[in-house]
């Protein structure tokens, strides 16, 4: 089976275009599509879709999304590893084809195409622009982080790079999926996403804090021996920042 990819994060939010604008100026992602309703923003590889409120989603981080090499083909690989409601969605979308929740009720986009509807010349890669910080890294928070893991390597073919008790790491290559039990915190579900630091820790803290945002430190998810930032957007998502000088 040939590897998917994780390419694709949304948010719900309450002003599209204003939060769009905070991750254009203070992680330096590029804006490639937008309308008077959604902004999709880009890191050189990943899409972060900021979504214009939803009748029937939360507000926040709501739904990821794979490019997969034949949609029609993993149903029968959903079911068997027991995905639900999988369901086609509306034509004229601008990413996804069909929607599917995994083993915990995650939201999940496939896609054939992938972004196919946004000029090519608007996807002028950005990972030489040191002002850019890539969105690397996609947590879910889960009770049992090694039962779903089976789900995301048996359907997507995602490789497992470190295991243990309370977290599983796995990755498509580039994107670092990450399903974290925070006992005794029982919450489950989609939890953030981090972006991978692509200059001096310091000039990141100068435009988080021109932003008037408060920061903390904590210890790396994946790299214990590292530190992480934990910030709130100015919608209150959670963001972590790594890779740390």
């Amino acid at each position: 089976m040939k590897q998917a990819k994780l390419v694709h994060i949304a948010v719900r939010s309450g002003e599209p275009r204003s939060l769009a604008e905070f991750y254009k100026r203070a992680f330096g992602l590029k804006e490639v599509l937008s309308n008077r309703r959604a902004v999709d923003l880009w890191d050189g590889h990943l899409f972060l879709a900021i979504n214009p409120p939803s009748a029937t989603g939360p507000m926040g981080l709501n739904h990821f999304g794979f490019v997969v090499d034949d949609v029609e083909s993993l149903r029968p690989v959903l079911s068997r590893a027991g995905a639900s409601k999988v369901e086609a969605r509306p034509a004229g979308r601008s990413f996804t084809d069909w929607r599917v929740h995994d083993p915990e009720g995650n939201p999940i986009d496939l896609s054939g195409r992938g972004y196919n509807t946004i000029p090519a010349d608007r996807l002028q890669n950005g990972t030489d622009d040191r002002a850019m910080n890539a969105v690397r890294r996609l947590v879910i928070l889960s009770q049992k982080p090694q039962e779903l893991s089976r789900f995301y390597t048996e359907v997507f073919g995602m490789d497992t790079v470190k295991t243990a008790a309370h977290k599983v790491v796995l990755t498509d290559g580039v994107m670092q999926l990450v399903l974290l039990n925070l006992d005794p915190n029982p919450v489950s579900g989609l939890y953030c996403y981090g972006l991978a630091v692509n200059e001096t820790s310091d000039e990141v803290l100068r435009r988080v804090e021109d932003g008037k945002l408060a920061v903390s430190w904590g210890p790396d998810w994946v790299d214990e021996g590292k530190r992480q930032m934990h910030l709130r957007d100015p919608e209150e998502n959670l963001v972590t920042v790594f890779g740390m000088n």
